[in-house]
């Protein structure tokens, strides 16, 4: 998970712990190193792009990932707080393959991770 702010970061990881999901989490401060820490750390089954910077960032840091043959099957899910229309689909143009808007309470950030992880890790293939 790429997520710059070390509170969401601490809210995230507790969230998923208390959820019950055995899940090794990853945290990158910065997009911009995820190449570098893939090519290092081996290839994930998801990467969570926290929606920090614009989409020309979040743009670049797609291409990176799926144009690298290595990596361009790795899922891309985009958490973000903006929720136009617009600035949606610009985020899958530039290749994420989901876009979750942040919930605006504890309770609801607890469904939507436990939903995420019900789809990614127990109905899909990754």
């Amino acid at each position: 998970m790429v997520q710059t702010d070390a509170e969401d970061r601490l809210i995230t990881e507790s969230t998923i712990n208390e959820i019950g999901y055995d899940v090794p989490l990853k945290f990158l401060e910065e997009a911009g190193k995820l190449d570098e820490y893939i090519a290092r750390e081996g290839v994930p089954s998801l990467v969570l792009l926290n929606d920090s910077g614009s989409i020309l960032q979040k743009g670049q840091v797609l291409r990176q990932l799926k144009n690298n043959p290595s990596y361009s099957h790795i899922p891309v899910v985009i958490l973000g707080e903006k929720s136009t229309d617009e600035y949606i689909r610009q985020c899958y143009r530039a290749g994420a393959n989901s876009y979750i808007t942040k919930p605006s309470s504890m309770h609801e950030t607890k469904k939507k991770i436990g939903v995420f992880f019900t789809y990614w890790f127990d109905v899909a293939e990754v």
